[in-house]
């Protein structure tokens, strides 16, 4: 089973996509690969999982990411979705969270880019493996 990990041109969606795939790789023995979103495109119908890796404003989820998914919506209905949001704030809003769950992903977390949470990034692995993404 192999998992795709897009992420936004962000340093800190980066960091965290790789961190995810290395958590997985390690913990789960997941094949992973780890791309931005103009070049994950090329993944998505050869993987089992896609994990989108991206920050959230005040009121939405990063544009990449919204085209992404928007761009990949008919694979993506096949694969496991799962989104992972990244900001400083110290939770989500209301219109952030309808944002990211109007996509239908199996589960979403939220992680603070400027104090990321290693264990909580490490928990949600294991929640997002036994949720079928691998």
């Amino acid at each position: 089973m192999a998992t795709l990990i897009a992420h936004s041109k962000d340093a800190s969606a980066a960091a965290v996509a790789q961190q995810l795939a290395d958590t997985l790789s390690k913990r789960r023995g997941v094949t992973t690969a780890v791309e931005s979103f103009s070049r994950g495109h090329r993944y998505v119908d050869s993987v089992d999982a896609v994990i989108v890796v991206a920050p959230v404003s005040t009121a939405n989820i990063d544009r990449g990411a919204r085209n992404f998914i928007n761009a990949e919506y008919a694979e993506l209905d096949t694969k496991s979705l799962f989104i992972a949001a990244l900001g400083t704030q110290q939770e989500l809003n209301e219109k952030q969270l309808s944002a990211l769950t109007a996509f239908e992903p199996r589960d979403t977390a939220y992680f603070r880019s400027d104090a990321l949470d290693n264990a909580a990034l490490a928990t949600w692995v294991s929640f997002i493996n036994s949720r079928g993404a691998v």
